[in-house]
Protein backbone atom coordinates (compact mmCIF):
# COMPACT_ATOMS: atom_id res chain seq x y z
CA UNK A 1 0.00 0.00 0.00
CA UNK A 2 2.86 2.40 0.80
CA UNK A 3 4.39 1.71 -2.62
CA UNK A 4 1.04 2.38 -4.30
CA UNK A 5 0.79 5.75 -2.52
CA UNK A 6 4.17 6.56 -4.05
CA UNK A 7 3.08 5.40 -7.51
CA UNK A 8 -0.11 7.47 -7.70
CA UNK A 9 1.66 10.88 -7.94
CA UNK A 10 4.25 9.29 -10.24
CA UNK A 11 1.43 8.25 -12.58
CA UNK A 12 0.03 11.80 -12.45
CA UNK A 13 3.45 13.16 -13.42
CA UNK A 14 3.58 10.65 -16.26
CA UNK A 15 0.25 12.06 -17.43
CA UNK A 16 1.87 15.50 -17.50
CA UNK A 17 4.62 14.11 -19.72
CA UNK A 18 2.02 12.53 -22.02
CA UNK A 19 0.39 15.97 -22.36
CA UNK A 20 3.70 17.42 -23.50
CA UNK A 21 4.22 14.56 -25.93
CA UNK A 22 0.72 14.99 -27.36
CA UNK A 23 1.17 18.75 -27.77
CA UNK A 24 4.43 18.28 -29.63
CA UNK A 25 2.96 15.60 -31.88
CA UNK A 26 0.12 17.96 -32.81
CA UNK A 27 2.36 20.94 -33.45
CA UNK A 28 5.23 18.95 -35.02
CA UNK A 29 7.69 19.94 -32.32
CA UNK A 30 10.73 17.84 -31.44
CA UNK A 31 9.91 15.42 -28.61
CA UNK A 32 12.85 16.75 -26.60
CA UNK A 33 12.32 20.38 -27.53
CA UNK A 34 13.27 22.01 -24.25
CA UNK A 35 11.26 23.07 -21.22
CA UNK A 36 7.49 23.43 -21.20
CA UNK A 37 5.99 26.83 -21.98
CA UNK A 38 2.64 28.58 -22.29
CA UNK A 39 1.32 28.09 -25.85
CA UNK A 40 -0.20 31.60 -25.78
CA UNK A 41 2.67 33.81 -24.56
CA UNK A 42 5.62 31.35 -24.78
CA UNK A 43 6.48 32.01 -21.14
CA UNK A 44 8.70 29.21 -19.76
CA UNK A 45 6.87 27.45 -16.95
CA UNK A 46 8.35 27.14 -13.48
CA UNK A 47 8.27 23.80 -11.69
CA UNK A 48 5.49 24.97 -9.35
CA UNK A 49 3.29 25.72 -12.36
CA UNK A 50 3.62 22.15 -13.61
CA UNK A 51 2.45 20.15 -10.61
CA UNK A 52 -0.13 17.76 -12.12
CA UNK A 53 -3.75 18.77 -11.52
CA UNK A 54 -2.88 20.93 -8.49
CA UNK A 55 -1.21 23.74 -10.45
CA UNK A 56 -4.19 23.93 -12.83
CA UNK A 57 -6.56 24.31 -9.89
CA UNK A 58 -4.39 26.87 -8.09
CA UNK A 59 -3.99 28.94 -11.25
CA UNK A 60 -7.74 28.63 -11.94
CA UNK A 61 -7.05 27.29 -15.40
CA UNK A 62 -5.01 30.22 -16.69
CA UNK A 63 -1.36 31.09 -17.34
CA UNK A 64 0.37 32.91 -14.49
CA UNK A 65 2.11 35.28 -16.94
CA UNK A 66 -0.54 36.21 -19.51
CA UNK A 67 -3.74 34.96 -17.81
CA UNK A 68 -4.84 33.23 -21.01
CA UNK A 69 -6.88 30.05 -20.45
CA UNK A 70 -5.06 26.72 -20.18
CA UNK A 71 -6.73 23.83 -22.00
CA UNK A 72 -8.91 21.66 -19.75
CA UNK A 73 -7.33 18.67 -21.46
CA UNK A 74 -4.17 19.03 -19.34
CA UNK A 75 -5.74 18.12 -15.97
CA UNK A 76 -8.09 15.62 -17.61
CA UNK A 77 -5.24 13.62 -19.15
CA UNK A 78 -3.26 13.80 -15.90
CA UNK A 79 -6.26 12.55 -13.94
CA UNK A 80 -7.09 9.83 -16.46
CA UNK A 81 -3.47 8.68 -16.45
CA UNK A 82 -3.38 8.54 -12.67
CA UNK A 83 -6.65 6.59 -12.45
CA UNK A 84 -6.08 4.19 -15.35
CA UNK A 85 -2.47 3.38 -14.47
CA UNK A 86 -3.39 2.81 -10.83
CA UNK A 87 -6.22 0.50 -11.89
CA UNK A 88 -3.81 -1.30 -14.22
CA UNK A 89 -1.29 -1.78 -11.42
CA UNK A 90 -3.97 -3.22 -9.14
CA UNK A 91 -5.63 -5.53 -11.68
CA UNK A 92 -2.86 -6.88 -13.93
CA UNK A 93 -0.24 -9.51 -13.16
CA UNK A 94 3.13 -7.78 -12.53
CA UNK A 95 4.82 -9.48 -15.50
CA UNK A 96 2.25 -7.94 -17.89
CA UNK A 97 2.33 -4.46 -16.40
CA UNK A 98 5.10 -2.91 -18.50
CA UNK A 99 3.59 -3.94 -21.85
CA UNK A 100 0.16 -2.61 -20.91
CA UNK A 101 1.78 0.52 -19.46
CA UNK A 102 3.16 1.24 -22.94
CA UNK A 103 -0.26 0.57 -24.51
CA UNK A 104 -2.13 2.78 -22.03
CA UNK A 105 0.39 5.60 -22.54
CA UNK A 106 -0.19 5.51 -26.30
CA UNK A 107 -3.96 5.40 -25.79
CA UNK A 108 -3.94 8.41 -23.46
CA UNK A 109 -1.86 10.43 -25.92
CA UNK A 110 -4.42 9.50 -28.57
CA UNK A 111 -7.27 10.86 -26.46
CA UNK A 112 -5.49 14.20 -26.15
CA UNK A 113 -4.53 14.58 -29.81
CA UNK A 114 -7.87 13.39 -31.19
CA UNK A 115 -9.94 15.65 -28.94
CA UNK A 116 -7.75 18.67 -29.57
CA UNK A 117 -7.14 18.43 -33.31
CA UNK A 118 -8.82 15.26 -34.69
CA UNK A 119 -5.34 13.76 -35.08
CA UNK A 120 -4.17 10.24 -34.24
CA UNK A 121 -0.44 10.08 -34.80
CA UNK A 122 1.14 6.95 -36.24
CA UNK A 123 4.03 7.51 -33.82
CA UNK A 124 1.74 6.17 -31.08
CA UNK A 125 -0.23 3.63 -33.14
CA UNK A 126 1.38 1.84 -36.08
CA UNK A 127 4.90 2.51 -34.79
CA UNK A 128 4.07 0.54 -31.62
CA UNK A 129 2.39 -2.44 -33.32
CA UNK A 130 5.73 -4.32 -33.65
CA UNK A 131 6.23 -3.88 -29.91
CA UNK A 132 2.94 -5.69 -29.37
CA UNK A 133 4.32 -8.58 -31.42
CA UNK A 134 7.59 -8.55 -29.45
CA UNK A 135 5.82 -8.44 -26.08
CA UNK A 136 3.55 -11.32 -27.11
CA UNK A 137 6.51 -13.37 -28.37
CA UNK A 138 8.42 -12.81 -25.12
CA UNK A 139 5.44 -13.72 -22.92
CA UNK A 140 4.97 -10.16 -21.68
CA UNK A 141 1.32 -10.23 -22.80
CA UNK A 142 -1.33 -12.90 -22.10
CA UNK A 143 -1.55 -13.91 -25.78
CA UNK A 144 0.60 -15.68 -28.32
CA UNK A 145 2.50 -14.03 -31.14
CA UNK A 146 0.02 -15.57 -33.59
CA UNK A 147 -2.94 -13.99 -31.82
CA UNK A 148 -1.07 -10.69 -31.62
CA UNK A 149 -0.56 -10.63 -35.40
CA UNK A 150 -4.11 -11.82 -36.07
CA UNK A 151 -5.39 -9.20 -33.62
CA UNK A 152 -3.59 -6.37 -35.42
CA UNK A 153 -4.98 -7.49 -38.78
CA UNK A 154 -8.45 -8.09 -37.36
CA UNK A 155 -8.54 -4.77 -35.50
CA UNK A 156 -7.63 -2.88 -38.65
CA UNK A 157 -9.93 -5.05 -40.77
CA UNK A 158 -12.99 -4.72 -38.51
CA UNK A 159 -12.96 -0.95 -38.74
CA UNK A 160 -11.97 -0.96 -42.41
CA UNK A 161 -15.15 -2.94 -43.19
CA UNK A 162 -17.22 -0.48 -41.16
CA UNK A 163 -15.58 2.38 -43.07
CA UNK A 164 -16.40 0.77 -46.43
CA UNK A 165 -20.02 0.07 -45.44
CA UNK A 166 -20.53 3.57 -44.07
CA UNK A 167 -19.03 5.15 -47.17
CA UNK A 168 -21.15 2.99 -49.46
CA UNK A 169 -24.38 3.81 -47.63
CA UNK A 170 -23.81 7.53 -46.98
CA UNK A 171 -21.26 8.51 -49.61
CA UNK A 172 -19.15 10.09 -46.86
CA UNK A 173 -16.01 9.17 -44.97
CA UNK A 174 -17.12 8.76 -41.37
CA UNK A 175 -14.02 7.03 -40.02
CA UNK A 176 -10.51 8.42 -40.30
CA UNK A 177 -7.35 6.50 -41.12
CA UNK A 178 -6.06 7.18 -37.62
CA UNK A 179 -8.90 5.14 -36.12
CA UNK A 180 -7.90 2.15 -38.26
CA UNK A 181 -4.27 2.51 -37.16
CA UNK A 182 -5.43 2.73 -33.54
CA UNK A 183 -7.36 -0.51 -33.86
CA UNK A 184 -4.29 -2.24 -35.29
CA UNK A 185 -2.39 -1.17 -32.16
CA UNK A 186 -5.13 -2.42 -29.85
CA UNK A 187 -5.32 -5.74 -31.70
CA UNK A 188 -1.56 -6.30 -31.46
CA UNK A 189 -1.70 -5.95 -27.66
CA UNK A 190 -5.15 -7.45 -26.99
CA UNK A 191 -5.70 -9.99 -29.76
CA UNK A 192 -8.75 -10.36 -32.03
CA UNK A 193 -11.22 -10.73 -29.14
CA UNK A 194 -9.84 -7.58 -27.51
CA UNK A 195 -10.11 -5.72 -30.82
CA UNK A 196 -13.71 -6.84 -31.25
CA UNK A 197 -14.61 -5.88 -27.66
CA UNK A 198 -12.91 -2.50 -28.09
CA UNK A 199 -14.86 -1.75 -31.24
CA UNK A 200 -18.12 -2.87 -29.62
CA UNK A 201 -17.62 -0.79 -26.47
CA UNK A 202 -16.35 2.18 -28.47
CA UNK A 203 -19.37 2.07 -30.76
CA UNK A 204 -21.81 1.84 -27.86
CA UNK A 205 -20.24 4.69 -25.88
CA UNK A 206 -19.79 6.82 -29.02
CA UNK A 207 -23.42 6.34 -29.99
CA UNK A 208 -24.64 7.28 -26.51
CA UNK A 209 -22.55 10.46 -26.48
CA UNK A 210 -23.67 11.39 -30.00
CA UNK A 211 -27.33 10.92 -29.09
CA UNK A 212 -26.81 12.92 -25.89
CA UNK A 213 -25.22 15.72 -27.90
CA UNK A 214 -28.14 15.79 -30.32
CA UNK A 215 -30.64 15.95 -27.47
CA UNK A 216 -28.70 18.65 -25.64
CA UNK A 217 -28.31 20.78 -28.76
CA UNK A 218 -31.94 20.17 -29.73
CA UNK A 219 -30.95 19.82 -33.34
CA UNK A 220 -29.13 17.37 -35.58
CA UNK A 221 -25.97 18.89 -36.98
CA UNK A 222 -24.98 16.47 -39.73
CA UNK A 223 -21.72 18.32 -40.30
CA UNK A 224 -20.60 18.06 -36.66
CA UNK A 225 -17.63 15.71 -36.38
CA UNK A 226 -17.16 13.80 -33.15
CA UNK A 227 -13.77 12.09 -32.76
CA UNK A 228 -14.14 8.32 -32.51
CA UNK A 229 -10.65 7.62 -31.16
CA UNK A 230 -11.38 8.45 -27.49
CA UNK A 231 -14.29 6.02 -27.45
CA UNK A 232 -12.10 3.26 -28.88
CA UNK A 233 -9.53 4.09 -26.20
CA UNK A 234 -12.16 3.78 -23.48
CA UNK A 235 -13.20 0.41 -24.92
CA UNK A 236 -9.61 -0.85 -24.99
CA UNK A 237 -8.89 0.25 -21.42
CA UNK A 238 -12.07 -1.38 -20.13
CA UNK A 239 -11.19 -4.61 -21.95
CA UNK A 240 -7.67 -4.75 -20.49
CA UNK A 241 -8.91 -4.03 -16.97
CA UNK A 242 -12.01 -6.25 -17.05
CA UNK A 243 -11.68 -8.98 -19.72
CA UNK A 244 -13.44 -11.64 -17.68
CA UNK A 245 -16.40 -9.40 -16.90
CA UNK A 246 -16.82 -8.56 -20.59
CA UNK A 247 -16.58 -12.22 -21.52
CA UNK A 248 -19.36 -13.06 -19.08
CA UNK A 249 -21.48 -10.18 -20.34
CA UNK A 250 -21.15 -10.62 -24.12
CA UNK A 251 -19.84 -14.10 -24.88
CA UNK A 252 -21.28 -16.45 -22.31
Amino acid sequence: MVFLLFLIPVFACWGSFLNVLAYRLIHEKHFLGGRSFCPACRHTLSWYDMIPIISYLLLKGSCRACRKPISWLYPVIELLTMISMTALYLSIAPYYFFAYFILFSALLVTIRTDLESMLISRYVTLALVPFGFIFAFNGDLPLSINFSVIGALAGYGFLWLVQILFGTITGKQGIGQGDLDLMALVGSFCGPIGAWATLLLGSISGTLVAVGYMIASQKLDRNKRIPFGPFLVIGAIIYVLMPNALYELFLR
